[in-house]
């Protein structure tokens, strides 16, 4: 009789581990749908920032979409976020774009253009981009480099203006 009991209690505890479970389900449920809702809006107002001319948030947009980070995983969308940004003298976001111009993620393979890029990241001194100068240099030929330094020379920081209201 007293494995009966026992097993009568167990089944009861068990009954009640469930409906805790399902309880803490429907909690996590909850608190997913209030972050992807502040995700969501983190992102818009990112964008709305990117779109006014904000190059940090153009290069966030970058890498959001770089990375698959709260929007879909797409290099083509991050290279005109990071376009954007580098044309307004983004240190960072030139490396990115350096990058993937040589290797051809989002762009077309342009060794010339990821020198250009390169060099003018280097300009703000960081190690991380004086290395990615370095490997991009020393693996393009002489006439891609030569045409990345024509590039840079006429390379003009442009500021994007926001577009017009209404």
């Amino acid at each position: 009789m007293g494995l009966i009991w026992n097993l009568a209690s167990l089944a009861k505890n068990a009954k009640q581990a469930v409906g805790s479970l399902e309880q803490v389900k429907g909690q996590t449920a909850r608190c997913y749908g209030a972050l992807k809702q502040v995700q969501d809006n983190l992102i818009q107002k990112t964008y709305d920032k990117a779109q006014a001319g904000n190059n940090e948030a153009q290069f966030d947009m970058g890498e959001r979409f770089f990375q698959g980070l709260g929007v879909p995983k797409d290099y083509a969308e991050s290279a005109a976020w990071f376009l954007r940004a580098a044309r307004q003298g983004h240190a960072r976001a030139q490396n990115y774009l350096a990058m993937m111009c040589f290797l051809g993620r989002g762009v077309n393979v342009d060794p010339a253009e990821a020198y250009k890029w390169s060099c003018l990241a280097a300009a703000s001194g960081e190690e991380e981009v004086l290395n990615t100068k370095r490997k991009i240099a020393s693996k393009i030929s002489p006439e891609a480099l030569a045409e990345g330094e024509k590039r840079v020379a006429e390379f003009k920081i442009v500021m994007e203006t926001p577009p017009p209201q209404g």
